[in-house]
């Protein structure tokens, strides 16, 4: 499932994140493989970063896009 996340609200990711993890959770302990989970592990890591991007912004240059366009003014 290639979805873009990033459009998606932070209420939004959480809830198909809550989704789709308890999904994999289910498969997992009702003893499907792990490498047969591949696509679902997949898309649970991917909500998880996306997720993360959008609760964790930061105004630190170093995490910045740009950062090499930004000076330290001394």
């Amino acid at each position: 499932m290639d979805m873009n996340w990033g459009d998606m609200d932070v209420d939004a990711l959480r809830e198909v994140y809550d989704k789709e993890s308890a999904k994999l959770k289910t498969s997992l302990l009702s003893g499907s493989s792990w490498d047969d989970m591949k696509d679902q592990r997949k898309t649970v890591t991917e909500l998880a970063i996306a997720l993360h991007k959008k609760m964790h912004t930061t105004s630190n240059p170093a995490e910045s896009v740009d950062r090499s366009e930004k000076r330290i003014n001394r």
